[in-house]
């Protein structure tokens, strides 16, 4: 499943299907995914540090080696706790060098077997290195199960911090947890997919591919703001990008002693897996050439100065190695009363709020110079998202001023 930048991607919601990706969807097996569940949950509770944890980890080695990828144990330690997260990896053979990481957590807290949280999780993450170990991508994609996560997410914070200093080039985290619940038609068709704005890429992904694979899937993806629980978020902190599938139900035996098989949905799992599968394809498919540190904004104006003058400039500083596809939001915006600011534009009014898509090679600017402008406190918002094979770019620059006077200008966007 290669792809180059410069090849044509369909625009969002066009997507054409990808045989792969269906040939893929159509190798995951239930059975195998309640095969993966029962066997964690059958050790009973393994709380991190316990000798069932040891046992649960064994497990999930030997099911890694037995597809003949690198499988290693990635040791970590606290003050107070210690533990290893297993980390196997599918080496990506673009010319970038952008790591996708799926994840989920397999420690369980002392009472409970953890099906649901978090063998669920497991057995997705086992069920994708199996089937996407026969497959060729543009992304490293590195499949890690993390302990100490239900002590507060120790195995992956010590991942992420280590993945900062050593300077990876994370393009985006997936991670996977409680996603095996749901007792009604409703419950079952929905999944919750948390991210922070600079993440929301990921989203896009995730319900584009629910729609262009709906008959394989099967689910409607919900849009929710951050989930500060779960393992991604070690590394959203950590500056990368970072989101998580949760069921959309509310479990009741969620951190119980019957959290286990006999409650969960394995038809399901089974649709969450089908989407992950599909969403960490689309995503390790691309290729990651420029990264968030390559875009530039640069906001100059004079709002006291007649004629006022508003000049952007948003820098491409990898263009050597590749254009930028991105989209530019441009608001600006009254601060008491959320309006836009309004301007004069020859015989008509124009609200202040461009938005333009554009492939930057080197630069582009746009320049505001001789408005009527409403007067007022106001704020300027500049947002670059990427599009198409640079969904991952995302930079956002706000500033402020103070609009005196009517002021006569003009419109003139530079490309």
């Amino acid at each position: 499943m290669t792809q180059t930048a410069a090849q044509t991607i369909q625009p969002p919601n066009t997507r054409a299907t990808s045989p792969d990706i269906i040939e893929m969807i159509q190798q995951v097996n239930s059975s195998v995914l309640k095969r993966h569940v029962q066997t964690i949950q059958d050790i009973g509770p393994h709380k991190t540090g316990s000798e069932a944890l040891e046992r649960v980890a064994a497990y999930i080695y030997n099911e890694l080696t037995s597809i003949q990828l690198p499988v290693e144990y990635w040791e970590w330690s606290t003050t107070k706790l210690s533990g290893k997260n297993i980390v196997a990896t599918l080496q990506g053979e673009g010319t970038a060098d952008g790591i996708v990481i799926v994840c989920a957590h397999y420690d369980s807290i002392e009472i409970s077997p953890g099906a649901d949280d978090d063998a669920s999780g497991v057995a997705i993450v086992l069920q994708l290195a199996e089937i996407m170990s026969k497959y060729v991508f543009n992304s490293t994609i590195t499949f890690i199960l993390f302990s100490g996560e239900e002590q507060g997410k120790f195995g992956s914070s010590a991942y992420a911090k280590a993945a900062k200093t050593n300077g990876d080039n994370i393009v985006g985290v997936l991670a996977l947890d409680k996603v095996g619940y749901a007792n009604t038609a409703d419950e079952g068709s929905k999944v919750v997919h948390h991210s922070n704005s600079e993440s929301d890429w990921m989203v896009d992904i995730s319900s584009e591919m629910a729609q262009t694979y709906q008959q394989y899937i099967g689910l409607e993806v919900l849009r929710w703001s951050q989930d500060p629980a779960s393992d991604h978020v070690s590394f959203v902190e950590q500056g990368f990008h970072g989101t998580d599938f949760v069921r959309y139900a509310i479990n009741p035996f969620y951190h119980t002693s019957e959290d286990t098989l006999e409650h969960m949905n394995i038809t399901y799992l089974t649709k969450v897996c089908n989407l992950t599968l599909a969403t960490i394809s689309t995503i390790a498919g691309l290729n990651p050439f420029l990264t968030n540190d390559d875009l530039h904004i640069v906001i100059h104006g004079t709002f006291l100065s007649r004629p006022a003058q508003l000049y952007i400039l948003i820098e491409n500083k990898g263009y050597e190695q590749d254009t930028a596809n991105v989209s530019i939001s441009i608001r600006l915006k009254h601060i008491l009363r959320d309006l836009y600011v309004v301007t004069k534009k020859e015989h008509y009014e124009v609200l202040c709020n461009w938005s333009v898509t554009k492939e930057i090679k080197e630069r582009w600017e746009f320049f505001v110079d001789g408005h009527t402008f409403t007067r007022g406190l106001c704020i300027l918002e500049v947002v670059v998202q990427g599009i198409n094979d640079d969904v991952y770019l995302y930079q956002r620059k706000v500033t402020y001023g103070c609009i005196i006077h009517y002021i006569n200008v003009r419109l003139l966007p530079r490309w």
